[in-house]
């Protein structure tokens, strides 16, 4: 989906990188709690990469939105080279964040630093939750992107106009995103191997011991709550369709039309498979999602009710007590997430 614009800018700064002489530089902006893994996974495979060429052909900083040290979700400390700079044009700009994304609070002011040093960046990246992130600076509509699982559901509900795709990483133009973790370490491999082709990106996962090279297209395995691998296919596509439909629910008659099924062997097969039927994995599916819209925003109860699919507050509310042992009220006071911002 990516324009002939971002094409021809990503074409440049990859012959640029094959020429042997030129460096490609790489800008990581580490907000607040974001994740050391997935960093360490993005950062290590250039260092490895300058190894094998034999000199610096790749050039990277690390920043900040204030300039100090950057403090890890594991409470580890990365020394910040600096505060993010708007005069940069770097190669590639990986925004890393991890867990309470949704916590981070930008003023109007690094919004429009961030989206500007974007517009000159040949290729932006979001890592980890970093699409969250990009999303909410309106970079991601009507793009195709990933996240980490655990994120997904929330994602899906606040930025509706983005393509979310159950994938380890997905490139769409211009932008990156990988779910995290190790598959940070893919995307970066994939990304030298674009600028100075496979056989350094194949001696840098060799060095990496990183034997089984992923191309990124492959599903995160529990994205949809259980293990489904050993399921039907009609199983799971049914199951796709209740996560797409959470706010105006299916009927079970509906599912069974759109897979020219019918709703008694829907009902056989998810009793066989799943041990319960599919309204109630429906109903499962939906309360999951509302949790994570109690416990990560401050969404108005009767807003996520209306979001979930649920005919008024208190039917949400009995329904979620049900499934959780607790109030919605509750377990938001709990988690302290009353005054939650999205980024």
């Amino acid at each position: 989906m990516g324009t002939g614009t971002e094409r021809a800018t990503q074409d440049a700064a990859w012959q640029k990188g094959k020429s042997g002489q030129e460096t490609v530089e790489i800008c990581f902006l580490l907000l607040n709690n974001f994740s050391l893994l997935s960093f360490a996974s993005a950062i290590e495979p250039l260092r490895i990469a300058n190894k094998v060429l034999k000199r610096k052909a790749y050039i990277y900083s690390c920043q900040t939105l204030d300039g100090r040290d950057a403090i890890a979700s594991n409470g580890g400390m990365v020394r910040a080279d600096g505060a993010f700079d708007g005069a940069r044009r770097p190669d590639l700009l990986a925004v890393c964040s991890s867990d309470d994304v949704e916590q981070i609070t930008l003023t109007g002011a690094e919004k429009a630093l961030i989206r500007q040093v974007a517009k000159r960046a040949g290729s932006v990246a979001g890592i980890c939750t970093g699409a969250y992130v990009l999303a909410g600076l309106g970079m991601l509509d009507n793009r195709n992107c990933t996240i980490h699982w655990e994120y997904a559901d929330l994602f899906r509900e606040l930025y509706p106009n983005a393509n979310l795709v159950d994938s380890l990483i997905q490139t769409d133009g211009k932008l990156l995103t990988c779910a995290g973790g190790t598959a940070a370490l893919d995307l970066m491999i994939g990304f030298i191997a674009q600028v100075h082709g496979g056989a350094v990106a194949c001696d840098v996962a060799e060095i990496a011991l990183h034997h089984d090279r992923r191309t990124g297209s492959e599903r995160q395995h529990t994205l949809m709550r259980d293990d489904l691998d050993m399921v039907p296919h009609r199983v799971r596509t049914s199951i796709a369709l209740m996560t797409e439909h959470v706010s105006d629910p299916l009927s079970l008659q509906q599912i069974a039309d759109l897979l020219d099924v019918s709703p008694r062997q829907l009902q056989r097969d998810f009793q066989k498979y799943l041990n319960c039927s599919p309204q109630e994995y429906y109903s499962k599916i939906r309360i999951d999602i509302a949790r994570q819209l109690v416990c990560r925003t401050s969404m108005r109860m009767i807003d996520i009710a209306v979001a979930c699919g649920f005919a008024s507050a208190s039917h949400f509310s009995n329904r979620y007590r049900a499934a959780h042992g607790n109030s919605p009220a509750f377990d938001r006071q709990t988690t302290g997430r009353s005054r939650g911002n999205r980024s």
